[in-house]
């Protein structure tokens, strides 16, 4: 499959911005990680600032470069199928991974190859995969994964919840804690 060829079916499913360039030069992405800082409390003006996060970024297209979206896409069917067969001689696929480090204030995407039976490789289309470090997950990442395209779902809202809910939590040690034989319920 080319990537010209994903794009328009993206676009056709409704998985994309308006304007797919949005996505393709991580405007998107840079939005979106700027919410997503800020609501882990990385509120800075310069270190959630949209231009600093596509400055440290790599997309597929500059932003705002301009042009026929179908010519950029053209253009990027070959780089990309290079890219791709070059990964899989690897056991690799690229995959599209945005990170915040709350510690160094770093916040990037980037296409990242990554090894077939990785989280980001088995992810379906549409859905978003957060993998957070933490002191009580250093070694295995606390997973969250679901929707994020479409109407009713974008990776911000359904982040920003997670947080809220997780500081509702976590906040005075207070509440019951409940254990089943496979689970534990904070109330």
């Amino acid at each position: 499959c080319k990537l010209s060829d994903a794009v328009r079916e993206a676009v056709a499913l409704g998985l994309t911005e308006t304007d797919p360039a949005e996505d393709l030069s991580f405007e998107h992405a840079a939005r979106s990680l700027m919410v997503l800082a800020r609501e882990l409390g990385m509120g800075g003006k310069d270190e959630c600032d949209r231009e600093r996060i596509l400055a440290e970024s790599e997309p597929l297209i500059v932003p705002r470069e301009g042009g026929n979206l179908n010519e950029i896409l053209d253009k990027l069917d070959e780089r990309m199928a290079e890219r791709v067969r070059d990964a899989a001689s690897r056991g690799r696929v690229p995959r599209q991974v945005s990170s915040i480090d709350v510690g160094t204030g770093a916040i990037a995407a980037r296409i990242v190859d990554v090894p077939h039976s990785h989280i980001f490789a088995v992810t379906p289309p549409g859905n978003e995969c957060v993998r957070f470090f933490t002191e009580r997950h250093r070694r295995y990442p606390l997973v969250v994964g679901g929707p994020s395209a479409g109407v009713d779902s974008t990776s911000s809202a359904l982040l920003a919840e997670l947080i809220n809910l997780m500081r509702s939590k976590v906040g005075p040690k207070s509440g019951t804690l409940s254990r089943t034989d496979s689970s534990a319920v904070l109330s």
